[in-house]
C-alpha cells in the first residue's frame, strides 16, 4: 500500500507544486499592490484589473486543484489506468485508504503553506512592526489550546469525511451507471448523500441534545451548560456551537458522523472488490 501511495505522490506532486507556486506569486502581487495603494492612495485601472483577475485565478485554481485531486480516484474507475490499479495485490479498502491519505496530505499541505505564507506577508507589509512571537503569544492567551486542537481535528475530519463521501459516490455511480460516458453523475449522488447525512445528523442532535463542553469536559444539555451562544457553525452536520469563551459538540451527531464515515469507507472498498466490473 505504501508503494502505491508513493506512486500516487509521484504522479501528482508536479501539479501541486505548480499550483502552489502560482498561488504564492499571485498572493505576493496582491500584497504588493495593496501596500502600494495604501502608501500612495492611487487606484489605477491596471491595478484594479490585476486584483480582479488574481482573485478569479485564485478561485479557479482552487476549484481546478480540488477536481484534480479527487479526480485521481475517478480515473481509476472510468479510465484505462484502472485495469492496472485493480490488478495490484491490494484490497479495495487499501486502494481507497491510499487515495484518501494522499489527497488529505495535499489538501492539508496546501492549506498550511498558503496560511503560513499569508502570515509572512502580513508581517512584511503590515503598516506597523509585527512580532510573530508576540502575536502567537497573545493568541495563545486568548484561545485555549483545547479549542485549537479541536479545530484541527475537526478540520481533518471534515476533509476525510468529504473525500470518503466523494469516493463512495464515484464508486456507486460506476456500479449504477455502467456507461463510462455518464460518469459525471457521481456529483448528483454526492449532493444527495451529503444532504441526507446532514439532515439526519441535525435531526439526531435535536432529539438527543446532549453536548460535550470542550473546556470543562462536562456533558449536558445546552440549558444545563448555560452558554450564551453567539455563533452557530455547522461542520459536516456535527452541530458545533461556539461562543467567545466556550465550545461544545453534540455527542450523538458526532458519533453518527464518525460511524457513517467508517461505513462509507468500507462500502467503497466493498464496491471496488465485489461490484465494479472493468
Amino acid at each position: 500500500m505504501f508503494k502505491y501511495m508513493k506512486y500516487e505522490i509521484r504522479g501528482t506532486y508536479r501539479y501541486i507544486l505548480g499550483v502552489l507556486a502560482l498561488v504564492l506569486i499571485l498572493i505576493t502581487g496582491l500584497y504588493v499592490y495593496i501596500d502600494r495603494m495604501g502608501r500612495t492612495g492611487e487606484i489605477s485601472a491596471i491595478g484594479g484589473t490585476f486584483m480582479g483577475l488574481s482573485v478569479m485565478i485564485l478561485f479557479g485554481t482552487a476549484l481546478a486543484t480540488f477536481l484534480y485531486i479527487v479526480g485521481s480516484f475517478r480515473k481509476e474507475l472510468y479510465e484505462d489506468r484502472g485495469y492496472l490499479t485493480f490488478t495490484l495485490p491490494l484490497t479495495g479498502n487499501q486502494i481507497v485508504c491510499s487515495k484518501l491519505i494522499v489527497a488529505s496530505i495535499w489538501f492539508l499541505g496546501l492549506g498550511i503553506a498558503i496560511g503560513l505564507y499569508n502570515i509572512l506577508m502580513v508581517a512584511i507589509f503590515a503598516p506597523v512592526e509585527v512580532s510573530l512571537s508576540e502575536l502567537f503569544r497573545e493568541m495563545s492567551a486568548i484561545v485555549a489550546v483545547r479549542k485549537v486542537l479541536f479545530s484541527i481535528i475537526s478540520g481533518i475530519f471534515s476533509i476525510v469525511n468529504m473525500l470518503i463521501i466523494i469516493y463512495f459516490s464515484m464508486a456507486l455511480g460506476r456500479v449504477t451507471f455502467r456507461n463510462k460516458r455518464i460518469g459525471g453523475l457521481w456529483f448528483i449522488i454526492f449532493i444527495i448523500i451529503s444532504i441526507l447525512l446532514g439532515s439526519v445528523a441535525l435531526t439526531i442532535s435535536d432529539y438527543l441534545p446532549y453536548y460535550l463542553d470542550l473546556n470543562t469536559s462536562r456533558i449536558g444539555t445546552l440549558d444545563s451548560i448555560r452558554i450564551n451562544y453567539q455563533i452557530n457553525i455547522d461542520v459536516n452536520a456535527v452541530a458545533v456551537k461556539t461562543s467567545s469563551d466556550m465550545a461544545t459538540i453534540n455527542i450523538a451527531s458526532t458519533i453518527f458522523n464518525i460511524a457513517t464515515t467508517v461505513l462509507l469507507f468500507l462500502g467503497t472498498g466493498y464496491l471496488i472488490d465485489r461490484k465494479i466490473d472493468l
